[in-house]
């Protein structure tokens, strides 16, 4: 056992000398870390985040090129929103408190656990579907009666909302039902069918429609009618596909 830990040794001694790998300080701000470009360098990052999240709360993922980049992608983003922050605090999540529940803020958390490595998106997707008591609390008949009868049909067992490969940064246009209703300026950035439903809304609650896109684009995944009702988010797509008329 000694010899092959030797021989281990030598190994990663020498694969780190050929690659010529850096290193760096988790202390330090997370935006020069993420400087550092080599593929070593960007090897031990991932490895290293992946162990301090598993050790910190037993969140323990795949470890492997593409959840890699997805990780380090996510890092990225954390960190251009907290200019300043060292890599341990931005991923012990000190500058992330939790967010506002039903605020844009939350729908953005909720949606971009889809993108951490090994996510379960059947599960996820599961969890946003809504009973018929939220239906009904959000749209008025007739229109809540056929959309309950549609949505019982559509969202079975197997439906999962799942990011392309290369997906892995989030659009998301954040609104309430109010304001669709009221036919405000951020109607025209909903689906147009939006227009037909808006008289139907039963309550002034959030409402999101958000696109799965790869990093730098605005084209991708789109979905629509995220809603937070009763105290959870829950998704109601399409609804003018159900128009009694």
């Amino acid at each position: 056992m000694r010899l092959g830990l030797m021989g281990v040794a030598i190994a990663i001694s020498g694969w780190a000398g050929a690659v010529q790998a850096q290193g760096f300080d988790p202390r330090a701000d997370c935006d020069q870390i993420l400087q550092q470009q080599g593929a070593a360098d960007r090897m031990m990052l991932a490895a290293w985040t992946f162990g301090f999240l598993a050790a910190q709360n037993g969140n323990v993922r795949p470890v492997d090129a593409q959840n890699n980049e997805t990780l380090l992608a996510n890092v990225a983003r954390v960190c251009a929103a907290n200019p300043g922050v060292s890599l341990l605090d931005l991923v012990k999540g000190a500058n992330s408190p939790e967010p506002e529940p039903g605020s844009e803020a939350d729908a953005r958390a909720l949606l971009m656990r889809f993108f951490e490595p090994g996510a379960d998106h059947r599960a996820l997707t599961q969890a946003l579907f809504p009973t018929e008591a939220e239906v009904r609390a959000v749209y008025a008949d007739p229109l809540a009666n056929s959309l309950w009868s549609d949505y019982r049909q559509q969202m079975t067992p197997d439906v999962a909302f799942v990011p392309k490969p290369g997906q892995s940064d989030l659009v998301l246009i954040y609104a309430t039902t109010g304001a669709l209703a009221a036919r405000k300026p951020v109607l025209g950035e909903f689906p147009g069918g939006y227009k037909d439903v808006a008289q139907f809304f039963r309550i002034d609650v959030p409402i999101v429609r958000f696109k799965f896109v790869k990093p730098g684009e605005t084209t991708g995944l789109a979905f629509d009618g995220l809603v937070f009702i009763n105290g959870r988010w829950v998704v109601m797509p399409k609804p003018w596909r159900s128009l009694p008329y």
